[in-house]
């Protein structure tokens, strides 16, 4: 499951950023990278736990004053706290044990998890460290990766790893051997869910933008332009529908700059017409 955001979203979202915030979002970025691929990339489930050891030593060293690097100097010049790195690790290591989710809050922790970590360390590194942020943060995280369990469906499958929720399933006569099935029938149905999640995870991007206080807006504006693209990936999922199950979903290049610039734009008006 492809939590961080790719790194093409990355880099149209927070190239607004200053140099060293932008630095910093990289650290952790490449530290997020590096706990997915622990388990992703491992040839089994030893080298798997292994390499995720190694992911949480350097975490300790990072916190313990051990660790110089680009982590290290983020953590201290941004005031980390170092519980979202440890759910995240959390997160990453259900992958391991196989995990299934049988209703949408089950979902929703593993999401918190492994996104909505990412976000609260994220609107830190942007200015936002009073706290005032994290419920925005948390929801944000919540509906990206959402959108991603929707559109990686297939690669997911072909790993044994099926992130929807069992209720859902159930709801729409599916089960993990009609979604590999793939017949009409099977389709058909998992064109209604599709339709159901997007619906839910829109709602979280909802939840998210209305949790956002007025005065922190311009500050996470790279926050924003993330959620633009991953609203126009979630629209585009719903519309493939079925289509999940035979190709990678994606925003292209000029998607990603529309919704880059219809969001600072948008940014851009609001704040001019109070002044600012």
């Amino acid at each position: 499951m492809n939590r961080a955001p790719a790194r093409s979203h990355f880099f149209v979202a927070f190239r607004v950023l200053p140099p060293d915030r932008f630095e910093a979002i990289t650290a952790v970025y490449d530290f997020c990278r590096r706990a997915d691929d622990a388990v992703d990339e491992s040839p089994d489930r030893k080298t798997a736990e292994e390499a995720l050891r190694s992911v949480r030593a350097e975490l300790d060293r990072v916190f313990e004053g051990e660790e110089r690097g680009p982590l290290a100097e983020a953590v201290a010049r941004f005031d980390l706290p170092r519980r979202p790195f440890d759910d995240l690790l959390e997160g990453v290591s259900w992958d391991l044990e196989g995990r299934r989710y049988a209703t949408r809050d089950d979902l929703e922790r593993y999401c918190a998890r492994v996104a909505s970590t990412v976000g609260l360390l994220c609107v830190r590194i942007f200015g936002c460290g009073d706290g005032s942020c994290d419920s925005y943060a948390e929801r944000l995280g919540i509906a990206m990766q959402w959108t991603n369990v929707l559109r990686d469906l297939a690669p997911d499958l072909g790993m044994g790893r099926l992130y929807l929720p069992g209720e859902s399933m159930a709801r729409h006569g599916l089960d993990e051997e009609a979604l590999r099935r793939a017949d009409p029938e099977a389709r058909a149905r998992l064109r209604a869910l599709l339709r159901a999640e997007a619906s839910f995870a829109r709602a979280q991007y909802a939840a998210a933008e209305a949790a956002l206080p007025a005065r922190w807006r311009r500050t996470v504006l790279s926050g924003q332009i993330m959620a633009a693209v991953y609203r126009a990936l979630l629209r585009r999922v719903e519309r493939a529908g079925d289509q999940v199950l035979d190709r990678k979903i994606r925003v292209g290049s000029a998607g990603k700059a529309w919704a880059f610039a219809r969001t600072v734009v948008a940014s851009r008006l609001h704040w001019g017409g109070r002044g600012a």
